[in-house]
């Protein structure tokens, strides 16, 4: 069953972007892997029943280990989706633990202004 609803549409908005940029995204941690961006799980802010404001993580991932050229991928594709339409409000680099290998990355947290129909 695919998600439905604000919090979804919120997510692809972010997904088609990235793909956009020519940039492989994943939502489902069992296909994260180097190389790719995950789109994490949303979070909100609410104003009204039908006015939010989501923000969401996306992790770039690089391959271990954590050397230059890991450095070199993670900061080039953070550059990428900083220069594009996504609003990203923070960057920080960090480490995620995937199918039990530890992975370099860079975490953006980016904002979406949404309205519910």
């Amino acid at each position: 069953m695919a998600a439905t609803g604000t919090l979804a549409a919120a997510r692809d908005a972010v997904v088609t972007q990235l793909t956009a940029l020519g940039l492989k995204s994943v939502t489902d941690p069992r296909n994260a892997r180097p190389l790719t961006c995950m789109v994490e799980l949303p979070t909100a802010d609410t104003f009204t029943f039908n006015v939010l404001t989501v923000s969401l993580r996306i992790r770039i991932l690089g391959a271990p280990p954590a050397n230059q050229d890991a450095t070199d991928y993670l900061i080039t594709t953070a550059d990428t989706i900083i220069n594009s339409p996504i609003s990203v409000t923070s960057v920080q680099p960090g480490a995620a633990n995937y199918g039990g290998q530890d992975l370099p990355t860079y975490d953006l947290t980016v904002a979406v202004a949404i309205r519910r129909n």
